[in-house]
């Protein structure tokens, strides 16, 4: 994670945020668990800091590596989804059989182009032949919840598009 964190040192921060906090963060047992609450300030906080991130990346084409503002807040958004339907997914695929070589197609799926062949870029990244990712997508697309989080992904970019 950039932004001068880790993930581990966001976790810490919002632990210490809540035993320094004189009313627990606004939290209360009513509200639910405290481990749902928590999650909750971390999946913001997290949020807060892809945007940082996002607002200070240096552009492809400067060499120097110089920060540039976020170009778009479309380019945002669509980084913000990507971040919470890759969180949605690898909850999907918690304790499956194969977990680790679902969440490592789940990963490589967000470093490739659009220009390029995704097959090829996939297998290239994941270090296996073309057909182990038509198996791993094949793997992804049976377990439960998946199908159907792809299809409000799409229907949902689909508004997206018609609105512009």
């Amino acid at each position: 994670m950039h932004c001068g964190l880790s993930p581990e040192d966001l976790a810490s921060e919002i632990l210490n945020k809540y035993l320094l906090s004189p009313n627990a963060l606004g939290w209360r047992k009513e509200k639910g668990s405290l481990a749902t609450f928590l999650g909750a300030v971390l999946h913001n906080k997290l949020i807060d800091y892809l945007r940082c991130e996002k607002a200070l990346l240096p552009a492809d084409d400067d060499p120097d590596g110089v920060t540039h503002p976020a170009s778009t807040a479309g380019e945002l958004n669509e980084r913000i989804l990507a971040t919470e339907l890759t969180g949605k997914l690898l909850n999907l695929i918690k304790g499956h059989k194969h977990e680790q070589r679902l969440c490592d197609f789940i990963h490589a799926s967000q470093k490739i182009t659009v220009g390029g062949k995704a097959n090829q870029q996939l297998a290239e990244i994941m270090r296996v032949d073309e057909g182990e990712v038509i198996n791993c997508r094949k793997m992804l697309l049976r377990v439960a919840g998946v199908k159907e989080l792809y299809e409000d992904v799409g229907h949902g970019r689909k508004r997206d598009q018609g609105s512009n």
